[in-house]
């Protein structure tokens, strides 16, 4: 190699590896800009955290309830819309935003048959899901990479103590064995709001972990 060429060679490493290095730069601070968008807290109103009714086997959930509670609609909507703006990524939203209480496969593995469903409902009403304040905890999110497919969901995980006394208390009615078959913390009080794609239902039940899913507050003003 004649010097000139040596020189030349010498001179299109170092471009290639200030190009590279400007790369990774930009790359780092993008990812680092992407995250501090989504770690932003959330804004909610807070008369959308009142106000919300009890549903008893809904019909076209998602999520497979046999009894949840309804939130307001504006409430799972601008939520959405945030989620979409902050991230880029297209996401679905389910076609009936709501809380469940109690799943299907819940109540037809343990409830069905020595259970009225009137005692559920009961238990529900009692515990004053429909006139209390709903207090948002974090927004969550959670994302499964399978072969070919990957898989994220978004919710509001609430801080409200009375959800796991009522599955508590629905534990309660339980005789003998039947007790065996309902698991009180395997769900905890979660409104999903965006995913990667449509099977919500997938997610269920989902126990939140806060130190791993919460991915951003949710502040109601």
């Amino acid at each position: 190699m004649t010097p000139n060429a040596e020189m030349a060679y010498r001179s299109s490493l170092v471009k290639t590896a200030i190009g590279l290095a400007v790369l990774a730069i930009v790359a780092t601070v993008f990812v680092r800009s992407v995250r501090s968008t989504r770690a932003a807290p959330f804004a909610v109103e807070r008369a959308g955290l009142t106000g919300w009714m009890l549903v008893m086997q809904p019909s076209d959930d998602p999520l497979r309830s046999w009894l949840a509670v309804s939130p307001s609609t504006q409430l799972p909507a601008s939520l959405g819309r945030d989620i979409f703006s902050r991230g880029g990524e297209s996401v679905n939203y389910p076609t009936l935003p709501l809380l469940p209480l109690l799943l299907h496969s819940e109540f037809d593995r343990a409830f069905a048959g020595t259970v009225a469903p009137e005692e559920i409902v009961r238990l529900a009403r009692d515990a004053g899901f429909e006139s209390m304040a709903w207090e948002p905890r974090c927004m969550g999110y959670r994302r499964i990479s399978e072969p070919g497919v990957t898989r994220g969901v978004y919710f509001v995980l609430f801080d409200t103590p009375s959800f796991d006394r009522f599955r508590q208390q629905l534990s309660g009615l339980l005789q003998g064995s039947a007790r065996d078959l309902f698991d009180p913390a395997a769900l905890s009080p979660v409104l999903i709001v965006a995913g990667l794609d449509g099977d919500f239902g997938r997610w269920m039940p989902l126990r939140a972990n806060p130190e791993v899913d919460c991915l951003a507050p949710v502040d109601a003003t």
